[in-house]
C-alpha cells in the first residue's frame, strides 16, 4: 500500500506541475499584452500577470521536477 500511495502522491504532483505551467503561460501572455500601459513601480510590477506567470511557470516547473525526486519515489 506504501509503494501505491507514493505513485499516487508522484501523479498528482506532475498534474498540479502542469495545470500551474498552462495556467502560468496563459498569466505570461496576458502580461505581455498588457505591458505597454504598465507601470513601472515596484507595485506595479508585483501586481501585474507577466510576474505571476513567470512566477507559476517556474513553481510548476519545480513541481513537476520534485514529482521525479528521490524523496518521493523513495
Amino acid at each position: 500500500m506504501k509503494g501505491r500511495a507514493k505513485m499516487i502522491k508522484k501523479k498528482l504532483l506532475a498534474i498540479f506541475g502542469h495545470f500551474f505551467v498552462v495556467l502560468g503561460c496563459f498569466l505570461f501572455a496576458w502580461g505581455v499584452y498588457l505591458l505597454p500601459v504598465s507601470k513601472p513601480t515596484f507595485i506595479g510590477i508585483l501586481t501585474r500577470p507577466l510576474f505571476w506567470g513567470l512566477f507559476s511557470i517556474f513553481g510548476g516547473i519545480c513541481a513537476i521536477v520534485h514529482s521525479y525526486c528521490k524523496c518521493i519515489q523513495g
